[in-house]
Parts: C-alpha cells; structure tokens; sequence
C-alpha cells in the first residue's frame, strides 16, 4: 500500500512538472506587465489626454489674469483665487502625466519604440517648464521617486529649466534613433506618429524656454540664434501643436470645454469673455469703434447673441447705468473701455466680481475659432447645445505665428537679423495667425484678401511709426495677444516679461487691487501633505515672482 502512494505521488509530481512548462506563460499578471509585454502606446495615450487637461487648466488661469477671459472671483488679487483652486492641475501634472511619462521611457527605450520614448520626454519637459512659470519653484528631479522619497524637495527654477532643456535634448535624440515598429497614428494624439513633427515641436520649445529666460540669462542669446539659424521650427499650419476635439456629448463628451461651457439650451453661456479682449480686436486700432471690416479674426473669435444693448438695464448690466468709468482708468494711456465696447459685444470688466446678473442670453459666446461655436454672420440668436461647429475646435497651444513672435522679439532684444529682422517676422506672425483662423470652416465666404491687407498695413505702417524700442515691443507682443486666442499660458509669461500690451484695463472694482500675481499659491496638497514643501506663499509678496522674472513690482497691474 505504502509502495502504491509513492508511485501515484511520484506520477503526480510528473505530472506537475510537465503541466508548469503549458502553465509558465500564464503566470505573467497583466496588471504588472514586464517590460517586453507593457503596451507602450496606452501609456502614452494617457500622458497626452493628461497633458491636454493640465494645459487647458494653465491656459484658462493666465487668460484670466491677462483679460482674455474674466477673473471675477475678487476685485483684488490677494482674494481671486485659493490654493485649492490649483489642486486639479498639480495632480495631473504630476501623476497623471509626470508618472505615467516615467513609466513609459524605461519600457519603450527596451522595445525600442523610440518615437514614443522622445514624445513622452518632450511633454514632461512642457509639464515642468511650465509648472515653474505658473508656481515657481516645484519638485522636478526628485519627483515621482516613488516609496524612495515620498517628500520630494522643490527644484529652483532655473535648475528645473535646465532639466527641461535635457529631456528636450534627450527627445530630440530619440526621435532621430530607428525604431523597431512605426507608432500606431491613433495612439499619438497630436502628430500622428510623426518623429519629424515632434522634433520641430521639441526644438521649437527650446526656442519658447530660452526666450522665457532672457532677462536674466545673458547666455541664451546664441542659442536663440542658433535655433534660428537652424529654422527646423514651428513655422507651417501642419506643424502647428494643437489639440482636436470632437462634437460628441456624451461616452466620452470630447467637444472644446469651452463650447461645452457655452453652448446649451437654455440660460446662455456660463461664462464671460473679458470686455478688454474685445475691445482689443474689434476696436482699439479704430478709435474704440467697432470695425468689422478691420480685424479679419473678429467673427471667427466672438459670436454675439444679441446686436445691440437694448435689453441692458440695471438687472442685466449694471454698469451700463453708470455715468462713467472709474476714475483711476485715466491713469492708464490708451484707456480701454468701460462696461460695453458696442454692436452686441457682452463681457464683463477685469475683476468685476459683482455677481451673476440675469444676461445668460445676452452674454458674447467663443466663437467658431477655437472652440468650434459659432460664426459671427451680425444677425444674432441664442446659443443652443449643437449650434455652429459642435464644439470641433482646437486647443492652440503652440502655433507657426507664435514662432514668428518670438523671433520679432528676439530680432530686437539680440539685436540680429538672423531668420528675418522684426518687422518681417511681425508681418509673417500676423498671416500666419489670420490664414489658421480664416480656414475654420464656417459656411460662410472667408474674410478679402483686400481686407486682410489693410489690417497688416495699419499693423506695419503703426510699427514704422515708433519712436522707441519699447514701442515696437508692445505692437509685436500685442498682436501675438491678438493672435493668442485659446492660450492664456502664452500671453500670461509674455506679459510677465515684456510688460506688452501696455495699456491693459486695470480692475474695475478698486483703485488698488495689490501686486498683480507673478506666481500663484502652491496648491494646498502639495503644502498640506508634502513635509518637504516650502511654506505657503504669502500674498501680494514681491517675492512671488518666478525666476525669470526681474521686472519692477509694479511693472504690470
């Protein structure tokens, strides 16, 4: 019997043996997959749909700092915004695109998938460079070290800065190595696989952060020039970085946030389009008097549901009874507007933070471009969920004219000539941005070639008229305002270090709002739950500005 037990248990263990070698490749968890096994290009449809959202979110935070879209919780700095209001971002930042990136370089350099290593660095670098332009100093070579370092110490700006310039350099060389198998095009999200794209773009962000730096980096000149010279930049429509949203409402709702924000059946747009932007576009070059046949941009940007004011009254716009501006808008030359530009435009004020009057469909929508709304056709009508282009807009985080600006500024600030002087660069900046506008479909014939003329004559003939390099700063950096609609995180470090444009609408509500933010707080679950983060900042502190920023405190309002 005893014999009969170590046979059938010496058959069993046979048995076993020869089973495991079937069972082996099943052992393999799919929640822990191994480098050879790990799907590289769902790690990096996660590092791009994050990324997307953490730049929309910074967007959103600069345009209404800078008047392009209202900030409206305080009259005063100090009190607009909380640190709780930067949680969102900070977390996306950080787990959604910072981990997932780390996690995805080590496994797609094994299976050599290049293309989607270099993409990941270049957006990390994009993700750090640009939390040091919202925060200032924040975690970037101890972040994401896992259960090592659970506290990770803030990096100063510059360092961080130079870290983004090596993952720069780093994407750069991975988009030229040969790759094992071709990106599936649908897995990346903006170029479509494309490594020649991507070093443009990768290139082109170098070009971005050198510049941010120039004020306080006497080494960055000849490596502006030397991009320049280079030209392998951002400078064609096709090249443009850009987000594509869709029209679909629901599972998942892909349309701009914007439209969603702002087209809906009933009670008008959530949100207000700040008075001074449009003002900028429709009226300012023109003596403050609308122009539609000026500004070729205008009804592409701003969809009026109502022509006129005759609706406004002390419910709907309380200003608009009001007998005239505050009196600290004299002290600003070129004062913008008070309450209402004309012909329908319906915002609000910078730091109107009165309340939510009864306006909803009196309130001027986004428009066509980028959001994907409506067309401006001067006949008015509520805005409805489904109107104009259903929310197929862009996100336009980097464009060919931004390129152009950039290198108008850097023609006078290195003074060169290299890659086209200022004026050359200002008119190419400002074609560039009209003909990405004009192409938008809308159903309706394209602003004139003659009409397109005529605004960059007025632009070049008032640039040959400066007298003062300060001048000819503010008129390039004003028109990359105008051309910058949809991306407030551009013209929020422009105006941070230029000072352009210079005559922005100061807050309606207080002769002194304090210092203008430089930076904003540290979000409260970096403050609240990482031991090694700095103190929170203190309010309307000159200190607050970040490291490439040596202006006066007073310098902007």
């Amino acid at each position: 019997m005893k014999f009969k037990k170590i046979i059938i248990l010496s058959l069993f263990a046979a048995c076993l043996g020869s089973c495991s070698k079937d069972l082996d490749p099943l052992l393999d968890n799919p929640n822990l997959p191994s480098t050879t096994t790990a799907d590289v290009d769902l790690y990096l449809n996660t590092v791009e749909l994050n990324f997307n959202g953490f730049w929309s979110t910074a967007s959103d935070y600069g345009a209404q700092l800078t008047r392009q879209q209202l900030m409206g919780g305080s009259s005063l700095y100090n009190n607009a915004y909380s640190p709780q209001n930067f949680d969102g971002m900070w977390t996306t930042a950080y787990t959604g695109i910072i981990k997932n990136a780390d996690a995805l370089i080590p496994i797609a350099s094994a299976q050599q998938k290049f293309v989607q290593s270099g993409i990941a660095k270049a957006l990390k670098a994009f993700t750090i460079g640009t939390l040091v332009d919202i925060f200032g100093d924040v975690p970037a070579s101890q972040a994401n070290l896992g259960i090592a370092n659970t506290s990770p110490s803030v990096d100063g700006g510059a360092a961080a800065y130079a870290l983004v310039q090596t993952l720069l350099d780093d994407a750069i060389t991975d988009f030229s190595k040969t790759t094992t198998s071709a990106l599936n095009t649908k897995t990346d999200l903006f170029y479509n696989g494309s490594a020649t794209k991507w070093t443009t773009l990768a290139k082109t962000l170098k070009l971005k952060f050198y510049m941010q730096t120039r004020l306080v980096d006497n080494s960055v000149g000849p490596k502006v020039i030397a991009l320049i010279t280079e030209n392998n930049l951002v400078k064609t429509a096709a090249q443009d970085f850009v987000f594509k949203y869709g029209i679909n409402l629901s599972a998942p709702d892909n349309r701009h946030p914007h439209y969603a924000a702002n087209y809906v059946n009933s009670g008008g747009p959530g949100e207000y389009i700040n008075n001074y932007y449009m003002w900028m576009v429709a009226a300012q070059k023109y003596g403050g008097t609308v122009n539609f046949n000026g500004d070729p941009r205008l009804r592409y940007y701003f969809y009026r549901q109502v022509t006129n004011y005759a609706s406004a009254d002390q419910n709907s716009m309380p200003c608009s009874v009001q007998a005239s501006a505050p009196a600290w808008y004299a002290s600003v030359p070129d004062q913008t507007t008070y309450c209402a530009i004309g012909r329908g435009y319906w915002g609000r004020d910078h730091g109107d933070a009165s309340g939510t009057p009864p306006d909803g469909n009196s309130r001027t929508a986004w428009g066509v471009y980028p959001a994907g709304g409506q067309f401006d056709a001067g006949t008015g009508g509520n805005v409805s969920l489904g109107s104009g282009n259903g929310g197929n807009g862009i996100n336009p985080i980097f464009l060919s004219s931004y390129t152009s600006f950039l290198k108008a500024e850097a023609a006078l600030a290195f003074n060169t000539t290299v890659g086209g002087d200022a004026p050359t660069n200002l008119t190419d900046g400002m074609n560039a941005s009209i003909n990405k506008v004009i192409a938008t479909p809308t159903g309706y014939a394209p602003p004139s070639a003659t009409q397109i003329s005529k605004y960059i004559t007025l632009v070049n003939n008032n640039y040959a008229a400066t007298t003062t390099t300060a001048d000819m700063y503010n008129i390039i950096l004003t028109e990359y305002y105008i051309a910058a609609w949809g991306n407030g995180l551009e013209v929020y470090n422009n105006y941070r270090r230029t000072g352009c444009p210079n005559n922005m609408q100061l807050s309606v509500g207080v002769p002194n709002p304090g210092l203008f933010i430089r930076s904003f707080f540290y979000p409260s679950v970096f403050v609240n739950l990482n031991a090694s983060a700095p103190k929170q900042k203190t309010p309307g502190v000159a200190a607050n500005k970040v490291f490439w920023d040596n202006n006066p405190d007073n310098f902007i309002k």
